[in-house]
Parts: C-alpha cells; sequence; structure tokens
C-alpha cells in the first residue's frame, strides 16, 4: 500500500476517533431538545446531522453542475476547433488561388467562409483583394467600405479602399481615404503618406506632394533614407516650374536659390533660376548662375545653355568670349572645350572647331558625335579620307547616335536633356553620354554635358 494512502485512512481514523470522543463528552448536551419556531423542536445531534447532510448534498450538486458545463463546453470547444480548422483550410485554399491568379475561384471560398463568420477579418480583406483582381471595383469598393465603417481600427482595408477607388478611376476619393488614414493614425501613417505623395505627384499638384513629404520627413526621419529625402528639392523644384508658368519669376527664383542652398549639384534648378533671372532683365545674373552652375557641378547642360542663349539672341560673338573664357579656365576644360567647338562649327568656324576637338579626342574613349563633327569638318575641307577614318572611328564607338542623354538611375536614353526622366520619374539624373580615358594622375572626371541637334 502506498504511503499516502496509509497516511489518508489514518488521517480518517483520527478524525472519526475525535469526533466520537466530543460526541462522548458531549452527549447530554446533544441529546437535548432546541426550539426552531413556534414550538418545533429538534435535538441538537439531529440538527447537526441534517446540516451536515444539507451541506453535502449542495456540494454534490455543485459539483454535478460544474462538472456538466464543462462537459458542454468541451463539447463547444471541440467543435469549434473542427470548425477553426476547416475556415483555416479554406482560407489557405483561397489564398492559393489568389496566388496562382484565380481570383474567381477565391472569391467563391471567402464568401461560402463568410457566410457562416461574416465577421472573419481576413475573410474579408481577401475577398477585397479578389474582387480588385477581379476588377469588379464597384463590389470591391462598397465591401471595404461597409467594413471599414463598422471596424474603424482595420487599417489594411482602408489602404486596400484606396487601391481600389485607384483602380476604379477615382482618385480624389482615394486621396481622402489616404489622408484620413494620415490623420487618425500618425504614428502608423508612413505608408498612407507615401501613397499620398504619389498620388500628388502623379496629378501634378506638387505643392500639395511636397506638403506630405514634409511631414513624411519630420514624423519618420528614421525610415526614410537620403535617396527619399532629396525627392523634397524635385519636388521645390516642380513648384517653382509651376511659378514660371504663372509669370511669378520672382518667387520662382527664389525657391531655385533655395534648392541650391540645400543641394548644389541640382543642374535643372541652375538652368531654371538663370532662365528666370534673364526674363527679370537680368542677363548677367542669369548668365553667371549658368556658369556657377557648370563650374560646379561640370554638366554641359548648363553650357548648351549658354550657347543657345547667345545664338537665338544674335550674340554668337560674345558667346564665343564667353565660352573660350570657360575653356580656359574651367576644372571641366574638356566639357568645356568640346562644347565651345561645337559652338565654333555651328558658326562655321572649322578649322578652330576641329583643333579643339582634336584636343578632346585625347580625353575621351566614348563620344560618337564628337567624330562625327570631326568627319563632317574634313569633308567640307575636301579630306575625305580623314573624313572616312573619322566616320569608321565612329561606327567602331557607336551606339546610337541619336541617344546622346542617358539617365543615370535607370539607363533610359532620350536625344535632349531632361529634367526628369520620363522612365523612372529620377531628377537630375540626365547626362551627356561621355565616358573618359581613366587618367588618375589628372584627376579628371567623367565629362558629361548636352548638345542640341544642329544637322
Amino acid at each position: 500500500m502506498r504511503l499516502i494512502n496509509v497516511l489518508f485512512i489514518g488521517l480518517i481514523a483520527f478524525v472519526l476517533m475525535s469526533v466520537g470522543y466530543v460526541y462522548m463528552q458531549n452527549t447530554p448536551v446533544l441529546g437535548q431538545d432546541i426550539v426552531l419556531w413556534n414550538h418545533v423542536s429538534i435535538r441538537v445531534s439531529s440538527l447537526l446531522v441534517g446540516v451536515f447532510l444539507l451541506g453535502f448534498v449542495m456540494n454534490l450538486l455543485y459539483t454535478g453542475i460544474m462538472e456538466f458545463t464543462r462537459f458542454v463546453k468541451g463539447l463547444n470547444a471541440s467543435a469549434a476547433t473542427r470548425a477553426g480548422k476547416r475556415l483555416s483550410s479554406l482560407m489557405g485554399e483561397a489564398r492559393e488561388h489568389l496566388a496562382h491568379g484565380l481570383p474567381g475561384h477565391a472569391r467563391q471560398i471567402l464568401e461560402s467562409v463568410l457566410h457562416e463568420r461574416a465577421d472573419h477579418e481576413a475573410a474579408n480583406l481577401l475577398l477585397g483583394e479578389a474582387l480588385v483582381k477581379l476588377g469588379d471595383y464597384d463590389t470591391a469598393v462598397k465591401h471595404l467600405e461597409a467594413y471599414s465603417l463598422a471596424h474603424p481600427e482595420a487599417i489594411e482595408f482602408k489602404y486596400l479602399l484606396a487601391d481600389a477607388l485607384l483602380a476604379a478611376r477615382k482618385p480624389d476619393a482615394a486621396t481622402a481615404v489616404l489622408r484620413s488614414l494620415a490623420g487618425d493614425h500618425p504614428k502608423s501613417a508612413l505608408r498612407a503618406l507615401r501613397k499620398l505623395r504619389t498620388l500628388h505627384m502623379d496629378a501634378g499638384r506638387w505643392e500639395e506632394a511636397l506638403d506630405v513629404h514634409k511631414r513624411l520627413v519630420s514624423r519618420f526621419s528614421k525610415e526614410i533614407n537620403g535617396q527619399e529625402r532629396a525627392q523634397g528639392a524635385a519636388l521645390q523644384y516642380q513648384v517653382g516650374l509651376n511659378k514660371v508658368e504663372a509669370d511669378l519669376y520672382k518667387e520662382a527664383a527664389q525657391i531655385f536659390q533655395q534648392i541650391l542652398k540645400e543641394d548644389t549639384s541640382f543642374v535643372p534648378a541652375y538652368l531654371s533660376l538663370g532662365r528666370c533671372m534673364i526674363l527679370q532683365d537680368q542677363e548677367a545674373q542669369g548668365l553667371e548662375i549658368w556658369l556657377d552652375g557648370f563650374r560646379t557641378t561640370g554638366e554641359g547642360a548648363l553650357l548648351q545653355e549658354v550657347e543657345d542663349y547667345f545664338i537665338q539672341s544674335g550674340k554668337p560673338e560674345e558667346g564665343l568670349a564667353v565660352l573660350r573664357r570657360v575653356a580656359a579656365t574651367s576644372e571641366f576644360g574638356t566639357t568645356a572645350k568640346f562644347f565651345l567647338g561645337k559652338m565654333l562649327y555651328r558658326l562655321e568656324i572649322l578649322d578652330e572647331a576641329l583643333v579643339l576637338f582634336q584636343e578632346v579626342r585625347a580625353q575621351v574613349v566614348y563620344s560618337p558625335i564628337l567624330f562625327f563633327f570631326m568627319a563632317k569638318i574634313h569633308s567640307r575641307r575636301g579630306r575625305m579620307e580623314q573624313a572616312l577614318n573619322e566616320y569608321r572611328q565612329l561606327l567602331r564607338n557607336l551606339g546610337i547616335l541619336r541617344q546622346r542623354f542617358e539617365c543615370s538611375v535607370c539607363g533610359q536614353k532620350s536625344q535632349d536633356y531632361v529634367d526628369r526622366c520620363e522612365a523612372c520619374g529620377s531628377w537630375n539624373s540626365s547626362h551627356f553620354m561621355f565616358k573618359e580615358n581613366e587618367l588618375p594622375e589628372l584627376h579628371l572626371r567623367q565629362e558629361t554635358g548636352p548638345w542640341v541637334g544642329m544637322l
């Protein structure tokens, strides 16, 4: 026999002996009658036995009820577990169908799940996604709006609702949803603000996009990298262009100046600021801004602007004087000499242009247009053999002659310099396609710069 059983039997024996002893010592008292009410009396011993039996019965009833309750709960839990497993299996099938491009099948499964449990959050969200993928945007919007109203804390439904509204070509409504998200959940509004900024940019609402960008930077400075932070200058630039279109040149100039204080490499701001100054009859300041931009960045688009300005204003001699000075003093002499030679070519000063192109040729390994100019000069001077040699070099060096500018972000090529890449939307990424020899002892940078077709 186990020790615990022996101890338990001993305890019972001790209790019984104690009760017997108490009973024997108090027999006269236990045999007396006591009055309960209105002459109804009962022995003390009988009352004690009755109270004991009543307590025992009540305890037995309570234990029975509790055990029955546990049994019922167990049955319900088992049923709920089986139902949960079945719904979980159905949700897995719906996700598989969505992942494999079968939103119609997923919709049928999800609707059956919601028929059993209308408040199933994951099923409601997946149904909205399936409806969007099916192209049933109106139904998706109604479904997501209804759930979002009933459950204001369900943020993912609002994001999906914004996507559905965009797909339904309701950008203003999508903007309103994202604004609400950003306002109601400021601490978790990073994604909402990013989407909102993109919507404003797509719609050309540059001031609104800039405002959202500033909110992003101030609230989520740790989550935003340098490249995204730099979009602020680009958005400011677009706001400045809007001012230019409205003939508000002074305000536009202030914006471009602010951009250059923050980012001295932003070439479009130099170009636009110089134009603004000239449009305000401040020619000298405008030209100096373009030249200062070239001294800072080495970007040939700025020299192209100088060249075009002097030719279009009928002052080519002044333009040549400016470009000669830049070519003689600039850190980026290769690019400066190329643009000086190109202007000389445009003005039919061919021999001097050829001398400059030959100097430039010694510094670059890639520039098809350079060899083209040299070939044309030799051809006009009747030196056909030299012209053929240059054309041969051009063909060896040629990519596509008409594509002279390349986006440094996505590689998109274009015929003319653009301040914003049409392919990837990047600002200040268009560069003239020069590739220099690697001569570290001369500390030469890769030459860049634009040119305007002149055939």
